[in-house]
């Protein structure tokens, strides 16, 4: 059995933490019934984290994939390791939704809210591409017929559902709106205020109640200090990217420019 608190002294955080367990919990399964297990669907942040925990378990391996490439949201699957990957199911599967109307604009918030609708988790699906009026969704296998036969409607648009080949897949082309600014420094809170357009008063609200994270990493103090490349999301209002450091003004405030995906 495995001793899960000694592998997870390092891991201070709650949420990150309570993912890890269940992961552990699967990797004691493959040890202990030698069957294969796989994980919902991770975020780069835990993605990383489960697979630095689970290089320490012998007699385990693990493959990552997220049906396609260039996937942000992965699942894992673990399986004992004296079998060959190549002979293990991939436990993920995805649909094409293609909306039937010419008018109803439908975006991301509109698929996933739909999905989501039906009474799904979000760790069950994967990545939602949008592409004009169609939309590529990943999701666990155990979820195909169920979406299949009953999504019908997103928004107040009829829409179709048939199931694609993972290598059938098509990963967005992302067009990003650019923010050029300047703050007094590179603590969170002032980065937040100027690319969600927020009061620094609001900014450190938004961070206290946990709605901020860094790099998929929920990050709870207005300090912290972002780097260039980081990506920070904001819960319902989207993510920027810091695109570059572009130096000092005379006054001394900092340059930066920002990428926000549209």
């Amino acid at each position: 059995m495995l001793d899960k608190e000694k592998l997870l002294e390092h891991v201070q955080e709650q949420t990150l933490r309570d993912v890890m367990l269940k992961i552990l919990d699967k990797a004691d399964g493959v040890l202990k019934r030698h069957d294969v297990k796989s994980t919902d669907f991770l975020t780069p942040y835990e993605t990383k984290a489960a697979c630095d925990l689970l290089n320490g378990i012998q007699g385990i391996r693990y493959m990552v994939t997220g049906g396609y490439e260039e996937a942000e949201r992965k699942a894992l699957v673990l399986f004992p390791d004296y079998l060959d990957e190549y002979t293990v199911d991939t436990p993920i599967v995805a649909f094409e939704i293609r909306s039937t109307s010419q008018f109803e604009h439908l975006d991301h918030r509109d698929y996933l809210g739909a999905i989501l609708g039906m009474g799904l988790k979000r760790e069950k699906i994967g990545d939602i591409i949008v592409h004009n009026n169609t939309c590529q969704v990943v999701v666990n296998s155990g979820l195909k017929d169920y979406i299949l036969y009953n999504l019908s409607k997103v928004g107040n648009a009829s829409v179709k559902v048939k199931e694609l080949k993972l290598d059938e897949i098509t990963p967005s082309q992302i067009a990003y709106k650019q923010i050029n600014g300047n703050v007094a420094s590179l603590r969170l809170d002032a980065v937040l205020s100027l690319a969600f357009k927020v009061s620094r008063t609001e900014a450190q609200s938004l961070i206290s109640k946990e709605r901020v994270s860094i790099n998929w990493m929920q990050v709870t103090k207005a300090s912290y200090e972002v780097m260039e490349k980081d990506i920070i999301s904001l819960k319902g209002r989207g993510r920027v990217i810091i695109a570059s450091i572009e130096g000092k003004t005379r006054s001394e405030r900092i340059l930066i420019k920002l990428h926000k995906p549209i």
